[in-house]
């Protein structure tokens, strides 16, 4: 059972309702250029539980920023409803989690094969160098990712 839901490991139910899922939030735009705007999200009490966190960038102890697709020309103030698909979350935590664990493993019991002498120590800085340069790759790469460019405004609420 997944904690919580009601639902068993084996129901794939539960990978295809977060694959249609869209979570909305709303926030101010605090810069609109070339069609991509800066969005000031405040922190709530569901900002914890939320699996959309992984897009947001701490600016302060109470707000988050999103860089989100616009293209509704919004203006700075304006008050807007932020969609995020589902599919897109689950695609960037396989990319920031999934992916990795892999890597992480791999390069471990590979290197506990190749290697003769300290075999672990050499495996887990092979391991750590592996993923070192799989996150500079991702970071150099990340706005040409289908999961960044997932998330976009929807509705201007209130313009400024």
């Amino acid at each position: 059972m997944i904690a919580g839901t009601g639902l068993a490991l084996s129901d794939h139910n539960f990978i295809v309702n977060m694959y249609k899922e869209e979570l909305l939030e709303e926030g101010i735009v605090r810069e609109s250029k070339d069609g991509i705007a800066k969005v000031i999200i405040v922190d709530s009490n569901h900002c914890e539980e939320c699996s959309a966190k992984i897009y947001c960038k701490p600016v302060s102890s109470n707000e988050k920023e999103l860089i989100v697709q616009d293209k509704l020309g919004t203006k700075t103030g304006d008050i807007v409803l932020i969609s995020v698909p589902g599919r897109k979350i689950l695609l960037a935590s396989i990319f920031l989690y999934g992916i990795p664990l892999l890597l992480l493993i791999g390069t471990i019991l590979l290197g506990l094969n190749l290697f003769e002498n300290n075999k672990e120590l050499l495996s887990t800085i092979s391991a750590l160098l592996i993923l070192t340069v799989y996150f500079i790759l991702l970071k150099l790469f990340s706005a040409n990712l289908p999961f960044n460019q997932a998330t976009s405004i929807t509705e201007i609420v209130h313009k400024s």
